[in-house]
């Protein structure tokens, strides 16, 4: 039995030098960027994301509408003093409004209280806390009003075990056991 099949760009990838010659993913290099400099955390939210935008955290937690949605997605990563992601493979598919894709990435993150040794390493040398195995999974979709490149994202779903943040969050006095029951 045959079924209609949709052309997919597949990249195994170290970091974004060859994810990027697909458009889509070169606008999202330069999204991930402003997003892991903060630079996009001072601007409008609707610079980056839909009036519709949804974001759902690794628990299912769902949060919905442009700004309360971005709003949510950088409260998850407040907690972190740095972060950077390097792609790891992504599978892209077109769609009439945009693309949609999901991916693998190491999120490095630094957390605001130094500990003891800087743990682990990205592709350029740079010494992290932690560095955490995540996938995402993006919806975006071309916008002509879109400020940049005429791309906003739609949706955005993080999947990522937290389990070793919390642990080492809880090893700095971060945070306190009695955190994890609110």
């Amino acid at each position: 039995m045959s079924f209609p099949t949709t052309p997919v760009f597949l990249s195994t990838t170290k970091g974004w030098e060859q994810a990027r010659i697909h458009p889509a993913l070169a606008w999202m290099e330069k999204c991930t960027i402003a997003w892991d400099t903060r630079e996009n955390w001072s601007t409008p939210w609707s610079d980056w994301v839909a009036d519709d935008y949804t974001y759902i955290k690794s628990n299912g937690e769902r949060f919905t509408g442009g700004e309360s949605a971005w709003e949510a997605t950088k409260a998850d990563y407040s907690a972190f003093k740095l972060s950077y992601h390097e792609p790891k493979w992504v599978c892209v598919a077109e769609k009439a409004d945009g693309w949609e894709f999901i991916g693998e990435a190491t999120l490095f993150i630094d957390l605001p209280k130094e500990g003891d040794t800087k743990k682990v390493t990205d592709l350029d040398g740079r010494r992290w806390d932690l560095g955490v195995g995540s996938m995402f999974r993006f919806n975006i979709v071309k916008d002509w009003t879109a400020k940049h490149d005429g791309i906003k994202i739609k949706s955005l779903q993080m999947y990522s075990d937290s389990q070793p943040v919390v642990a080492e969050m809880l090893r700095r006095g971060i945070m306190k056991p009695e955190d994890l029951l609110r």
